[in-house]
């Protein structure tokens, strides 16, 4: 009874201290908005910031850990800022409701059964209407150490703190509700008996001599004649060893929730079928072999017992005397009575049940806290070394010993890009967003939302962030008519004859016509080049070159500007002794290195293009690039595409550079030529 008060009181203890926990360190777990990485992470004490509403609103600062002072370095803001700036169910407002909240994650991404042909089948059909479930999610394995108390229920009574155990576990999902687990669990117990037993008479190994053996039932003669017998008694004692592992059943009771989205505190109840090795030894003879004088110790007993001594009394004072009588020595070892054991080396192999229940407290995405009591129940009353009841009832223990055990447990979930476990997951939380998306005023504010207020859905709209009032097309893309790189909506002249250059305006730039503009010098002025009939001076100098754009982490030409490259061409042949600087731009990453080479790339296809297609020479071009670092402001699409780009200007006089310059990180591979 002492023990199992101990242990109710023990999980009582754990119970408080995982609430507090919970309550100290609400875990939020948040993936990925591109569900490519779904990480899920824990954030605590989450500060009030107001979800944002403006699309170039600043950005928040990290979230503190106010337990730590420090910031949290998995940067869980980029996370839980798609819950935070939502209008539906926002996250601040379902905080004030209850908590902790759900993790986000989407059983409508087939990213999680990546890997899996018959999940991701599922999944395929599941998206196309085909199928009405979504694939099982992946989920994180658990990997756990535990450590505690071990006894064993038998005939020796049980006393708290005699033995302990430890071990390790693995565990993975079924489903939301059950799992298996494999468990081992080690465990050495010592238990001394503080009551007389006299029950030797049967017991072989306690009534003869040899290895192994002690006989408290005969007495000897001086040459070693057994000359009578004698039912002595004696105090048991044992020390067990056993090495356990079983496969467990685990039905988790806390995860199905149907009021609240989440909880940090899980129970559990479990049954597990497997087998334990296990050594019984008792110190009952000295170093000697010779067995132990427990006369003065029995007689000592029986005073105390007429005096009426208390319970505490007599077993702190039969304790220290038996304390002072043995040396020790567990060299006695315990058969069972009965034949047909099966015998491993020095151990005995019982299979065996086993039932029991746990309770875990989840302080973190890979990290949990649990606290289990498991009871193994085994057809074998050997455990304790006593076998027999006493000599007066000349028959066997009345019943089997079985193993009790206590323990502390620390897991942790094991799976960088996977869910958490699915006993921690609401199974409920999918099945009510799904009901909650299907209600008709949400239906059609998703349908016809427009966040650019271009006329085109964003459902349809391939550029959703297009400039107010700026002409679109069907696929709300921003016009532009001519071609030259300035949209409609900026372009004083929008449909400007092709085949000349452009002002920043988007004007085209037409030479003067050579019936009417004639050089009556006679002569040629310096950077001035004749061009049509009548000697007409063209002043190279102050023609305006276009530029060439790309999209985002490529180099290859678009043809729409092969007439702006003709153009550059008709100016570097018309004007033989002008040379081109070409300068390649780049702000794709935050990665300097990968920035300078993509700007290298594009500005060597451009230089590449044109000495390949019109045969200027090499010498005549400058080729420079900069690679900048990508904005941290929000930029418009018209504003990234205009970074990414190569210019084209005129070399000063005596401005030197190279031609055919090296890659300025050779072998890193940067954007793409298709």
């Amino acid at each position: 009874m002492k023990y199992f008060s101990s242990g109710f009181l023990l999980v009582v203890c754990m119970l408080s201290l995982g609430i507090n926990i919970a309550k100290a360190k609400e875990v939020y777990t948040y993936g990925s908005g591109k569900f490519e990485n779904a990480l899920i992470i824990s954030v605590i004490d989450t500060p009030e910031v107001p979800p944002a509403t403006e699309p170039n609103a600043p950005e928040k600062p990290l979230i503190i850990d106010t337990l730590s002072g420090r910031k949290d370095p998995q940067n869980q803001l980029n996370f839980m800022k798609p819950d935070m700036q939502s209008e539906d169910y926002n996250f601040y407002d379902r905080k004030k409701i209850s908590t902790p909240l759900m993790p986000r994650y989407d059983l409508d991404s087939a990213v999680y059964q990546k890997g899996f042909k018959k999940k991701e089948a599922q999944q395929k059909a599941y998206l196309e209407n085909k199928y009405r479930y979504p694939a099982r999610p992946k989920d994180q394995w658990e990997l756990g150490i535990q450590g505690g108390s071990s006894l064993i229920s038998g005939d020796i009574g049980p006393n708290w703190g005699t033995g302990w155990g430890g071990g390790f576990t693995i565990r993975k999902a079924l489903n939301y509700f059950f799992s298996m687990r494999f468990s081992y669990l080690f465990s050495l117990i010592k238990d001394q008996e503080l009551q007389p037993r006299e029950d030797v008479e049967f017991d072989n190994d306690l009534n003869s001599k040899g290895a192994g053996h002690v006989d408290y039932y005969h007495t000897y003669n001086a040459i070693g004649q057994v000359t009578g017998t004698n039912d002595r008694v004696i105090f048991h004692n044992y020390k067990n060893t056993s090495h356990a592992i079983h496969l467990d059943g685990i039905l988790n009771l806390g995860n199905v929730l149907f009021h609240k989205e989440r909880t940090l505190v899980n129970g559990n109840l479990f049954f597990g079928i497997g087998f334990h090795m296990y050594e019984t030894l008792m110190n009952m003879a000295d170093k000697n072999g010779n067995p132990y004088d427990f006369d003065p110790i029995v007689q000592e007993y029986y005073a105390l017992i007429s005096t009426n001594a208390s319970q505490s009394t007599i077993r702190s004072t039969i304790g220290g005397d038996l304390k002072a009588l043995q040396d020790g020595s567990y060299s006695i070892v315990s058969h069972p009575p009965l034949k047909g054991e099966v015998k491993l080396g020095q151990y005995y192999f019982v299979p065996d049940f086993s039932v029991g229940a746990g309770l875990d407290f989840h302080v973190s995405k890979w990290v949990t806290l649990g606290l289990e009591e498991r009871f193994i129940f085994n057809a074998n009353s050997n455990l304790d070394g006593v076998n027999w009841q006493d000599d007066s009832h000349a028959s066997l223990a009345t019943h089997y010993d079985h193993y009790f055990s206590t323990m502390i447990q620390i897991k942790f979930q094991i799976g960088k890009n996977a869910l958490e476990p699915l006993w921690w997951l609401n199974p409920m939380d999918f099945t009510y967003k799904k009901i909650t998306d299907v209600t008709p005023d949400k239906l059609a504010k998703d349908l016809f939302k427009d966040t650019d207020e271009d006329g085109v859905p964003d459902r349809l709209d391939k550029e959703p962030n297009t400039k107010k009032g700026c002409p679109v097309d069907v696929h709300g893309v921003i016009l532009d008519s001519d071609k030259d790189g300035i949209p409609d909506c900026d372009d004083k002249e929008p449909f400007s004859p092709p085949g000349y250059p452009i002002d920043q305006n988007g004007v085209a730039i037409i030479p003067p016509n050579p019936c009417c503009d004639m050089d009556t010098t006679g002569g040629v002025e310096p950077g001035h080049h004749p061009k049509g009939k009548g000697g007409q001076q063209y002043d190279c100098s102050k023609m305006e070159m276009p530029n060439v754009t790309f999209d985002a982490d490529k180099y290859y030409i678009d043809p729409a500007y092969y007439s702006a490259l003709h153009q550059v061409a008709e100016k570097l042949q018309m004007c033989p002794d002008v040379k081109m600087v070409i300068t390649g731009q780049s702000e794709e990453t935050t990665n300097q290195k990968y920035n300078e080479q993509l700007a290298y790339n594009r500005a060597t296809s451009v230089a590449d293009y044109l000495v390949e297609k019109y045969g200027i020479s090499r010498d005549r071009f400058i080729v420079k690039y900069q690679g900048n670092k990508k904005p941290t402001t929000p930029q418009t699409p018209q504003e990234q595409k205009q970074r990414r780009k190569v210019d084209f200007t005129y070399a000063a006089d005596g401005e030197k550079g190279e031609s055919n310059p090296p890659a300025p990180h050779p072998g890193l591979k940067a954007g793409s030529n298709k």
